[in-house]
């Protein structure tokens, strides 16, 4: 697929019964980078580019997201999704891995990484999370509160997440450009990056289904995936870079600030204020020159 600053080419491999595309590009030590929600492969390119000359930078796009597979009826639970991330990592054979991981990617990508610590080498973390509060009402007591993820939490009912993800293609056309501060970045040309992967109503499912996964009350499947998750991760001397868009409206700083207590082994963080959650697309240079650093010095 010929995009905006993406001339990578295309791998495939069978997982579970269906095709995952990833991108390979460069040598060196991996970096193995996974996107959530509703972004695919695309979303690293600028990180890709700039990275591939020392790095090996492999980004798969999840099942039923990019040039990935996407089967109407899959199971698109954050459980399932990690699975086939195990499947992934086995098939093409990945050790000494740095992950880079953000939004649903970081809770997938952990998920994996505490069961796997012995082929983590290091953590690069950017606007996500790993864990669930004690306290259900914990998010409005944050300041700044996340008031975009209640926003989302309206998409949980139908038919109102139908109309809205499924059928205007609102998640990508809407929600990513509203999620990046500098937005003049996101010309024609990246959002039909952005959009070109998703043509049908059918090719949309695992972008809703993503979304009515963020967890509301504790006895929801991610919440309890995320208690479990926490409690992996606390203490964890994994070499870890945080990298955070301080003006995300979901992941607000209180999420930055749990991970450096629960990871306390993380370089200085990197807060950047004009950035919001897709700041892949807000200040790619800062970021891939922040990844290289963190790589060459935590060897």
């Amino acid at each position: 697929m010929k995009l905006d600053n993406y001339d990578f080419r295309e791998h495939y491999v069978t997982v579970d019964g269906h095709r995952l595309h990833y991108v390979d590009e460069g040598d060196g030590q991996l970096l193995l980078m996974l996107h959530g929600n509703p972004t695919w492969a695309y979303l690293y390119r600028h990180l890709i580019a700039g990275l591939r000359q020392r790095h090996r930078c492999v980004v798969p796009d999840l099942l039923g997201f990019g040039l990935s597979d996407k089967p109407p009826w899959a199971d698109y639970g954050m459980r399932a999704q990690v699975m086939r991330f195990d499947l992934f990592v086995k098939k093409l054979g990945l050790r000494d891995i740095t992950l880079v991981l953000h939004d649903w990617g970081g809770v997938i990508g952990l998920a994996w990484a505490v069961r796997n610590k012995h082929k983590v080498k290091r953590l690069v973390l950017m606007n996500t999370t790993g864990f669930a509060s004690a306290d259900p009402l914990q998010y409005l007591k944050m300041s700044p509160r996340p008031w975009v993820l209640f926003v989302l939490l309206l998409l949980k009912i139908r038919p109102l997440g139908e109309i809205a993800v499924l059928g205007l293609n609102g998640f990508v056309r809407y929600y990513l450009p509203f999620s990046v501060h500098n937005r003049h970045r996101l010309n024609p040309e990246v959002m039909k990056g952005y959009i070109a992967p998703y043509p049908t109503l059918a090719s949309r499912r695992a972008q809703l289904s993503s979304v009515r996964q963020i967890p509301l009350l504790p006895i929801e499947p991610v919440w309890t995936m995320l208690e479990e998750l926490s409690a992996e991760l606390d203490g964890w001397m994994v070499p870890t870079q945080i990298i955070w868009g301080m003006r995300d409206r979901v992941f607000v700083p209180w999420f930055m600030e749990q991970f450096e207590k629960y990871l306390p082994n993380h370089a200085a963080t990197l807060r950047i204020e004009d950035a919001s959650h897709f700041l892949q697309d807000d200040t790619p240079e800062l970021i891939t020159e922040r990844i290289a650093q963190f790589t060459e010095t935590f060897r």
